[in-house]
């Protein structure tokens, strides 16, 4: 238990790691390409199609090639739309990165995390093995990764 109150009260590794994981999770919202980025994309494609079909229309004959071509292209405007709708929301996401991570490191100041006394539930689902060093020292290794002695 003591060990699992030095993590908490930021004394090891663990909030640190912590912190970091999410800002570069949060962060990487911001590096996708904007969805306004996309608007171009599919009106070039939309023009593609549009003289796809004046030139399939001179012709004034339907073949197999321009079905294929018509259907290529359909697919690539549908997958761009799909994409920008996605960038959509994590940009969406980004907008409110800087105050997401002062909301966060607010919460880690003001709660210690400290568990009042022994929980055999708790410990069994952080801790991956303690290993006897010697007469008074043990080695702990949670779950996470982390090791402390």
């Amino acid at each position: 238990m003591e060990a699992i109150h030095r993590i908490t009260r930021n004394e090891g590794d663990f909030v640190g790691a912590f912190r970091q994981n999410v800002i570069r999770v949060i962060g990487s919202y911001g590096r996708e390409q904007q969805p306004d980025e996309y608007t171009g994309r599919i009106k070039t494609k939309q023009e593609e199609m549009v003289a796809l079909i004046a030139e399939n229309a001179k012709a004034g004959a339907y073949t197999q090639e321009f079905d294929e071509r018509y259907r290529r292209i359909a697919e690539e405007i549908n997958t761009l739309k799909e994409e920008q709708a996605e960038a959509g929301k994590k940009k969406k996401l980004a907008e409110n990165y800087e105050q997401r991570v002062k909301d966060m490191d607010a919460f880690l100041s003001e709660n210690s995390g400290q568990i009042p006394e022994f929980d055999n539930d708790l410990v069994r689902r952080l801790v991956a093995s303690i290993k006897v060093i010697s007469a008074d020292r043990i080695q702990i290794q949670f779950q996470s990764g982390i090791v402390m002695e």
